[in-house]
């Protein structure tokens, strides 16, 4: 469901550019009612309870995820099951994109419109999706973003694009270097249903890059630490058999 558009580093700096030299500045604050926090948590302990039997679920090292500020999470992308397995290990509101011609599909349009996902304009410079994505990080808020732009053909990692360095350092976010492992096996590109109770989906959350961990790299270096950071956690956990202590 989420990916990130061709153009992003040139929509990011627009939008940036638009209100001002600093994207702090230029964003204006938005509230998330206590009503639409407490939707997004019941479904996302009902996506947990259904999905951790389902497809043998397991999340490593959410404690990585920080508790405060802005968060981008870059992950691969393997399968439609990314989004909802990626979010529903992590206790922080999380934000999803969704390309708009899914909210035309209802009810899964009512749904994803419900928590809030981020419409995005894949066609074309995806101005507003990523003006917005901006807008929700420099709120302070958790954004999940798919490097890739679309999911693997093969369950193999695909060359990142570099979009997302942009949006994290106009937005001064914590990078927070995520793999998943075993969903392609369970549902990949072309099929139609999940395979249920199958090889197990294992996620983890890699250790947080800050802004001041970043601040002295080009945005040449710091895409390629993100993406062998990815890579280096994707080829370990889908091998890696997940133990008790793991799961912290």
């Amino acid at each position: 469901m989420t990916q990130a558009p061709k153009e992003t580093t040139q929509a990011a700096g627009a939008a940036t550019a638009s209100g001002g030299k600093s994207g702090r500045k230029s964003v204006k604050k938005r509230h998330v009612s206590c009503l639409h926090q407490a939707w997004y948590q019941f479904c996302r302990l009902m996506v947990w309870l259904v999905m951790t039997p389902c497809f043998r679920l397991c999340h490593r090292k959410r404690r990585h995820i920080p508790w405060h500020g802005p968060v981008l999470v870059v992950a691969n992308h393997q399968s439609f099951l990314d989004p909802p397995a990626i979010g529903c290990g992590v206790f922080r509101r999380m934000n999803y994109l969704a390309r708009k011609t899914l909210f035309r599909f209802k009810p899964f349009g009512w749904l994803i419109d419900s928590v809030d996902a981020i419409p995005l304009d894949q066609e074309g410079i995806g101005f507003a999706g990523i003006k917005e994505c901006l807008r929700r990080l420099n709120n302070g808020e958790v954004v999940l973003i798919f490097p890739e732009g679309a999911r693997s053909e093969t369950g193999e990692l695909q060359p990142f694009r570099t979009g997302y360095i942009n949006l994290a350092i106009k937005t001064k976010s914590t990078i927070v270097p995520t793999a998943i492992a075993g969903a392609y096996e369970v549902f990949p590109r072309g099929k139609k249903f999940p395979s249920f109770f199958g090889r197990p989906v294992r996620v983890e959350y890699g250790k947080p890059i800050t802004p001041d961990d970043y601040a002295s790299m080009s945005e040449a270096e710091l895409h390629a630490l993100v993406e062998s950071k990815v890579r280096e956690i994707f080829e370990r956990i889908r091998r890696k058999k997940t133990t008790s202590s793991d799961r912290k």
